[in-house]
């Protein structure tokens, strides 16, 4: 493995943890449970996992993975989505009770499908981006000033 930095470092091969890590982390998409299930420290897992991701070669080896699953099943966020709307339209059906009073067939269904849909087009995040003006990063400066104490 070249440890060198600059252009060479993207061309970094996976440890055989890291393999490890990239096979475990396509289980449930849970970093710090990858590297649990990879070998590493559960004291450290929550440090390790997402460190992991932010490596280059790592990242590029588990997007690897995903593009061979995703031929191997021969599935993809589409089909996904299209299945999803679905579920959404057969849950939000409406039917008569008995007392003639319309309703939904499965609410919690419907319901679930809308959140997974609104979370697949970020209407609902759980972190906050910001940014500063025209998408750009937010800049900061910061004055120093220096001190120096009288003599007693």
């Amino acid at each position: 493995m070249s440890t060198r930095k600059g252009a060479q470092a993207d061309q970094r091969t996976v440890t055989s943890k890291q393999e490890l890590f990239c096979q475990e982390y396509l289980v449930d998409l849970n970093a710090s449970q990858a590297a649990m299930r990879a070998g590493y420290s559960a004291k450290t897992a929550s440090r390790i996992g997402p460190e992991l991701l932010g490596k280059t070669w790592v990242a590029a080896r588990i997007q690897v993975l995903m593009n061979a699953r995703s031929k191997r099943i021969q599935r993809n966020a589409d089909d996904v989505l299209t299945d999803l709307q679905l579920v959404k339209l057969d849950a939000m059906k409406q039917v008569m009770d008995k007392d003639g009073n319309r309703s939904m067939v499965n609410h919690a269904g419907a319901l679930k499908a809308l959140e997974l849909e609104g979370r697949h087009l970020k209407m609902f995040t759980d972190k906050m981006e910001v940014t500063g003006e025209g998408g750009d990063a937010i800049r900061h400066s910061v004055e120093i000033t220096y001190v120096t104490a009288k003599p007693r």
